[in-house]
């Protein structure tokens, strides 16, 4: 019942897009330019499947960090399912630019999800002055009965665009139990776009 309430979750946040097609958890959409900072394109090689629990671990990163107890509790713009950080993961530091007079970091680590498995996480950080002024989830990867994941792009200007896709391939019944797979996999997508102002705050438009 519990992963039924996610899938229900994951319908309600979407303003829906169907798109009948057989999907990859891989599959990139964003192709990138001179005006790109970093995008999925760049992200994906950190990424392996195991495919024995059907988790994604974070691979080909160096230079682990422990999360601060603020860093833990920080408030995270687009984390609408609510995953917390975990003391129990590493972050690691996969990039690091400047807007302006605002610095950015992007970290990528795992946190826990549905009945304790594992999700992947790719997180937009803004410093000014050595303080952190915002947050904004770029990436978030897990495989429940619903596959979930995002493609994204950041531009030069801090212009930040997010696609979030929900593949649904499974039949349920009025139970939330699962009764079968579908012909052809419901996908749901949903675009969404963030400006960094000039106090490093990151804008919804």
């Amino acid at each position: 019942m519990k992963k039924a309430a996610l899938l229900l979750l994951l319908i309600v946040v979407f303003s829906c897009k169907k798109e009948g097609e057989k999907s990859t958890n891989t599959k990139t959409e964003i192709a990138k330019t001179d005006s790109i900072v970093y995008n999925t394109n760049d992200f994906q090689p950190h990424l392996k499947l195991e495919d024995e629990f059907s988790e994604f671990e974070l691979t080909g990163l160096k230079n682990p960090e422990k999360f601060t107890a603020a860093e833990l509790t920080y408030p995270i713009k687009e984390n609408e399912f609510d995953f917390k950080k975990s003391a129990d993961f590493d972050y690691f530091t996969v990039n690091d630019f400047n807007v302006d007079k605002t610095k950015c970091k992007i970290i990528a680590f795992s946190s826990y999800g549905e009945n304790d498995s594992k999700i992947v996480n790719l997180q937009l950080n803004s410093y000014q002055s050595g303080e952190q002024k915002d947050a904004l989830l770029l990436d978030c990867r897990f495989t429940f009965e619903t596959e979930y994941y995002r493609n994204f792009e950041i531009k030069k200007n801090g212009t930040v665009i997010i696609k979030k896709i929900a593949v649904n391939g499974l039949l349920y019944n009025n139970d939330g139990d699962i009764t079968g797979e579908k012909a052809v996999n419901d996908t749901t997508t949903e675009v969404v776009k963030y400006k960094m102002n000039a106090n490093g705050q990151f804008v919804k438009f």
